[in-house]
C-alpha cells in the first residue's frame, strides 16, 4: 500500500517548492491546451481564441476589443488551467483510480473538465455562439484529455512521488 503524504502534513519549505511544482504543471497544461487550441480550433489565429474566453464575461462586445481583452482572454484561460492542475492535486491522494492508470485517469479527468466547463461554467456565461457538432465535442474533448489532463496526472503523479522520496 502507497501512502501519500497531503499538503496539509508537509513543511512550509517543502510546500512552496510543491507549490512552485503544481504552479509548472498548470503553466504547462495551460500552453499545450491555449496552443491545441488556437492551431487545431482556430488555424492559427491566438487573437479569436482568447477574444472567445473574454467574451464568456464581456459578451459579444469581446470580438471588437484590442489587446486588453486578448490579455483578458489568456487571465481567464490560465486561471481555468491552475484551478483544474490545483483541484487534481488535492484529490489525487484521495482517489486510488487516479493513481492506477495515467491514460484511464487521463480520460476521465478530461471527461470531467469538458464537463464542468461546457455543462456548468460556458451556460453560465455571455457566451453566445453555444452550438455543438458531435465532431466539435470530440475534438475539444480530446485537447482537453491529451493537452491538459494528461500533463496534468503526469506532473502531479511526478510531484507525488518526489514528495515521498524526499
Amino acid at each position: 500500500m502507497e501512502t501519500f503524504i497531503t499538503p496539509q502534513n508537509y513543511s512550509k519549505d517543502k510546500s512552496s517548492a510543491v507549490f512552485l511544482k503544481v504552479f509548472c504543471v498548470g503553466l504547462i497544461a495551460g500552453t499545450m491546451d491555449g496552443l491545441a487550441a488556437i492551431f487545431l480550433s482556430a488555424k492559427g489565429n491566438a487573437t479569436i481564441v482568447f477574444k472567445y474566453i473574454s467574451s464568456a464575461v464581456l459578451g459579444p462586445e469581446a470580438f471588437h476589443g484590442g489587446t486588453g481583452t486578448v490579455v483578458l482572454g489568456i487571465g481567464f484561460h490560465y486561471f481555468n488551467a491552475f484551478a483544474f492542475t490545483i483541484f487534481y492535486f488535492f484529490i489525487y491522494p484521495h482517489l486510488a483510480l487516479l493513481r492506477k492508470n495515467m491514460i484511464v485517469s487521463s480520460l476521465l479527468y478530461g471527461s470531467f473538465i469538458w464537463a464542468v466547463m461546457n455543462l456548468c461554467v460556458v451556460p453560465l456565461t455571455r457566451i453566445s455562439d453555444l452550438h455543438y457538432t458531435p465532431y466539435g465535442i470530440v475534438k475539444s474533448w480530446a485537447i482537453l484529455v491529451f493537452f491538459v489532463a494528461l500533463p496534468v496526472a503526469i506532473g502531479v503523479k511526478e510531484i507525488y512521488g518526489s514528495k515521498r522520496n524526499s
